[in-house]
């Protein structure tokens, strides 16, 4: 399977290290936004060394084989003497969250002898400095140690500056970077690991851990990772790793089968499509408690503004954490919620976001020009307390795309888990972001939706459905909690207006109410029809659909009339309309075929050009795990 870029320690979005060439021992590894972070890794066979991962002066060993699943990726190489398997994981298992959130990846290295005889067999990983460096050029501490018997050696800064710095392409300077291995050692460049053996066979293991110190500031409360709480610090839970790698590595190979398990039934394309998303998706979260003992799990928005837990980033995301881990969703809108319930925010509609990652202090979407200092300023860490009039830009905001968001993820949760405390909790702020969309209607006015990028819309009618759909699911909400409910009617009373104002005689809805020339991609179409809501038509579903493959080109259907460029998660929620799943089959196609002929050397871009096999934005990010949809519907489809 080619892919643009290849996953070597994947663990969170300070430390997530990729390859950037189809054979990784051609070139250097980078932090996920093409910082360079390298990571080398070589074999010695009988006293020759060959280089299999990074740049470097040994000779290079032929890469044979590519084998990426969810969440193992193996480099198989060869030169006719031996065969080297290079394994490269993470333990993001979705039903231990102490464990998923651990900062440790494993590296592995299986060798094998052609000739079935004993040989001296060594592999060695080196990781640089510049691991642990940001901007600042500062002096570095390293030492090895001995914990339980296992040889750690650890590098960072002398002085650490936890959480000094945030924003989107950047690369921290805090924290501590680990390697364990048989043998371990310290020098001006880096630090080493390294293991040997005399046999025919030989199997090698190493873990790279990552820990942060702190990792969030959630408005003023230094956060610690999740995993602090079960292991006493990162040597403890080095070790419980190695110690346990079987264990957790069968673990991981069973959730491998559930997902590809799930969806075998859409095709191979589409279990690749799973396979290249699934490791950029957890590593684009961090997973925390804040004080008051709720579990947080924060998404980074990577290669667009970097902003922290962006509520239209966790909407697109939700399919793949409501199959295998519904709880998480519920630690997506916490803080939104904590948030919203603060005399800053005045608004009656939810806010974009909660600040700018690792800085959960505030929403930083839509700042007022006079307020752009404050990245100089204060670094984003006291944005909650700034008692400003004017802090943020109404017309840059995203209200109905917010609140609906916000009310369709909370009744996901609900409707998977059962759980209501939840809408209980929050119902004042859900019933407030309901009534905006009631005041809204679905004759909107100028405004931005999710698709931001896209510019400003009037009367969009995709985002009109997102609308009423949220004031369907507020009014599911209501009569789960046994609350007078007139949601439920004005929603078809809305569905049926939108309709009527803008259906086209070819069966399907324009992109702007009043221009029948004019069409897009309705994503937010699939609630309707996976909740059973009757709002609109399966004619429409069909319509819609048809419409689609029309449109589409070589590497995917665009978003919408005005650009060839679209959205690769929104293709697949689209294609769930077509009462054939063809879509799913063929989009999946598409997608697939711009992995294999992309030049560009990023993650999975969602956001990419149809005709030419282009990345026009974005990489690294978590709405990939909308890509989870059409196994969502099935699950929803078949209870």
């Amino acid at each position: 399977m080619k892919l643009p870029a290849y996953p070597i320690s994947t663990i969170d979005p300070h430390f997530s290290i990729w390859s950037r060439t189809d054979n990784i021992n051609e070139g250097d590894t980078y932090l996920w936004c093409g910082i360079k972070k390298r990571i080398t890794g070589t074999v010695t066979f009988d006293g020759e060394s060959y280089r299999f991962l990074g740049n470097g002066l040994k000779n290079k060993i032929e890469q044979k084989e590519v084998r990426i699943t969810p969440f193992v990726s193996e480099y198989i190489f060869g030169n006719g003497k031996f065969t080297l398997t290079f394994r490269t994981w993470s333990p993001f298992l979705f039903d231990d969250f102490h464990i998923m959130a651990a900062p440790v990846s494993y590296l592995e290295c299986d060798i094998k002898a052609l000739d079935g005889k004993d040989h001296r067999i060594s592999a060695e990983l080196k990781a640089y400095d510049e691991l642990c460096l940001g901007k600042r050029k500062r002096q570095i501490t390293k030492y090895t140690m001995t914990v339980e018997g296992k040889r750690i050696v650890r590098m960072g800064l002398t002085k650490q500056e936890p959480l000094n710095d945030s924003g989107d392409t950047y690369a921290p300077d805090w924290g501590y970077v680990c390697l364990s291995g048989e043998k371990v050692a310290a020098n001006f460049k880096g630090i080493g690991a390294s293991a040997d053996a005399k046999a025919a066979e030989a199997s090698f293991c190493f873990i790279l851990a990552y820990d942060d110190v702190y990792s969030i500031n959630y408005f003023g409360q230094k956060l610690k990772g999740l995993w602090t709480e079960r292991f006493t610090d990162i040597e403890e839970a080095i070790s419980f790793a190695t110690e346990n790698r079987d264990v957790l590595f069968g673990k991981i190979r069973a959730q491998e089968e559930a997902i590809l398990r799930d969806s075998e039934r859409f095709g191979e394309d589409y279990q690749k499509i799973l396979s290249a998303a699934a490791r950029q998706v957890m590593a684009g979260h961090k997973l925390v408690r804040n004080n008051e003992g709720q579990l947080l799990y924060l998404s980074k928005e990577c290669h667009s503004n970097g902003c922290i837990n962006t509520v239209d980033v966790s909407y697109p995301a939700m399919p793949m954490y409501l199959l295998y881990c519904p709880e998480l969703i519920r630690a997506m809108v916490v803080g939104i919620f904590h948030f919203a319930s603060m005399p800053l925010w005045k608004e009656d509609f939810a806010p974009h976001d909660i600040g700018r990652y690792p800085l959960a202090c505030g929403q930083v979407y839509a700042l007022a020009p006079m307020h752009h200092l404050l990245p100089h300023k204060i670094g984003y860490k006291r944005v909650y307390k700034n008692p400003s009039l004017g802090l943020y830009m109404p017309e840059f905001q995203m209200p109905v795309e917010e609140c609906g968001n916000m009310i369709i993820l909370c009744y996901n949760y609900y409707r998977i888990t059962k759980d209501t405390s939840l809408l209980e909790e929050n119902f004042l702020l859900l019933e407030k972001w309901a009534t905006y969309l009631k005041n809204a209607g679905v004759v909107l006015s100028r405004e931005l939706c999710t698709d931001d990028f896209a510019g400003h819309s009037v009367k969009n009618v995709n985002l009109a459905i997102k609308g009423v759909m949220g004031i369907a699911c507020f009014g599911k909400i209501c009569e789960a909690l046994g609350k007078e409910n007139p949601y439920t009617a004005l929603s078809k009373e809305y569905a049926d207006k939108l309709v009527s104002e803008c259906a086209t005689a070819e069966g399907w809805l324009p992109f702007s109410i009043g221009k029948n020339e004019t069409w897009s991609l309705k994503y937010n179409l699939v609630w309707d029809k996976i909740f059973r809501f009757g709002l609109f038509s399966e004619e429409l579903y069909q319509g819609e659909s048809d419409k689609y493959k029309d449109e589409l080109n070589e590497y995917g259907v665009p978003l919408d009339y005005r650009k060839d460029f679209t959205k690769t998660d929104w293709m697949l929620w689209a294609a769930c309309l077509d009462k054939d799943e063809d879509n799913i089959k063929l989009f999946s196609e598409r997608i697939v075929k711009y992995l294999a002929d992309t030049e560009d050397r990023n993650c999975f871009s969602d956001w990419i050009e149809t005709k030419k096999p282009k990345q026009s934005g974005f990489d690294h990010r978590t709405v990939q795990a909308g890509l989870w949809m059409p196994v969502l519907m099935d699950k929803y489809m078949n209870e």
